[in-house]
């Protein structure tokens, strides 16, 4: 026994293979519409009907099959349910790197205020021992007195 034959028109068979192959590319992320193309699309009858380049209207009335596909993939996981994923996991690394860039920066300040102090030691020793030289130049050197610098 053979089935009902399609009673569809041409062009209803037209529109429906634009709107799949519409929604197809959208699942994808590649959509071909100026608006779509290089985004993430969030997939609504609208976005299935402006790739293909079509009305929505007969999406409602003659092609319910096809809004329950778009209905499926709205609750599939797909490139925009991806992205929002790695959003979040780039903007928590991104708290996690500005936290230790701070970290970082007190670490910094505190290693200059430590290098700048024994830098001062370091000069304030270097001043005594040239002010001990002046005074005793034809002393010998084991003459000199030899103390550990303050801490």
């Amino acid at each position: 026994m053979m089935g009902k034959p399609d009673l569809r028109s041409p062009s209803a068979m037209s529109a429906e293979r634009a709107y799949r192959a519409a929604l197809a590319r959208l699942i994808r992320g590649e959509g071909r519409h100026p608006d779509h193309q290089g985004r993430i699309v969030r997939i609504s009858p609208a976005s299935v009907a402006r790739e293909a380049g079509k009305s929505r209207n007969p999406l409602y009335t003659t092609h319910r099959d096809i809004l329950d596909e778009i209905e499926a993939a709205l609750q599939a996981p797909g490139p925009s349910r991806d992205l929002a994923a790695r959003v979040m996991e780039m903007e928590a690394e991104i708290a996690l790197l500005r936290s230790e860039a701070r970290r970082h920066s007190e670490e910094k300040r505190k290693l200059a205020s430590e290098n700048l102090a024994l830098l001062h030691r370091a000069r304030t020793a270097e001043d005594k021992l040239a002010s001990l030289q002046r005074r005793a130049p034809l002393a010998p050197a084991a003459v000199l007195p030899v103390r550990p610098l303050p801490r």
